[in-house]
């Protein structure tokens, strides 16, 4: 197995990512949570699985309502998972050149359209599932490793590669590739387009118009 390759990025790519990224996990971002620190710290392998099996299991739940799994998996995310990693990898170079406010206020903005994501996820959830297939390192800090998602429609499985990291002594999700079209480099991607065309404040603006718009929707 080889890290997976990047093709160049279009919308349509992008909208194909989201569908296959977050069918994935059965909820996308949701699942960039870490074990504790030292738990299952050098087996990337029961690290992806457990992964699985907590986030089927919130799905899964039928003693809580939409907004109760909402807000369990949030307190999963915040209990265990360094989101504001993942914010400012998605940001790449922009994030230096921001101020500490226009940081502070796309954090802010980053956690609510990430909790939009999981209350949108858990609508579209239709019971797909994943199996290890093979472990590589990449790296001293990081780990891919590859699982192939079952659809329990009888569609055809696809491939997924989850990017760990070594973070501190404590293993994170920092990226999840589905057939080739990682989801870090499709957001950076936009990230990137978005600041090109209007700067720093015209992502922050388009990231809370979209907030609203996600808010009205649903």
């Amino acid at each position: 197995m080889s890290p997976s390759k990047t093709p160049p990025i279009d919308e349509s790519v992008r909208r194909w990512a989201r569908r296959r990224l977050l069918a994935a996990a059965g909820l996308g971002w949701v699942a960039l949570w870490a074990l504790p620190a030292g738990a299952a710290a050098s087996d990337p392998k029961a690290f992806v699985l457990d992964l699985r099996d907590r986030a089927l299991a919130v799905l899964r739940r039928t003693d809580l309502d939409r907004e109760a799994k909402i807000g369990a998996l949030e307190d999963l995310l915040e209990e265990a998972t360094d989101l504001d990693l993942i914010a400012r990898l998605v940001m790449g170079r922009y994030w230096r050149q921001a101020t500490p406010d226009q940081q502070k206020r796309y954090l802010e903005l980053f956690r609510a359209l990430l909790r939009r994501a999981i209350a949108e996820r858990l609508d579209r959830y239709s019971g797909e599932s994943f199996d290890v297939t093979d472990v590589q390192k990449v790296d001293d800090r990081d780990t891919i490793v590859r699982t192939l998602v079952q659809r329990p429609n009888g569609g055809a499985p696809y491939v997924v590669d989850w990017r760990l990291r070594d973070h501190d002594g404590r293993l994170l999700v920092i990226d999840v590739v589905a057939e080739g079209v990682s989801m870090l480099v499709t957001q950076r991607s936009e990230v990137a387009e978005i600041v090109g065309q209007k700067g720093i404040e015209g992502l922050l603006a388009t990231m809370e118009e979209r907030l609203k718009k996600q808010r009205s929707a649903g």
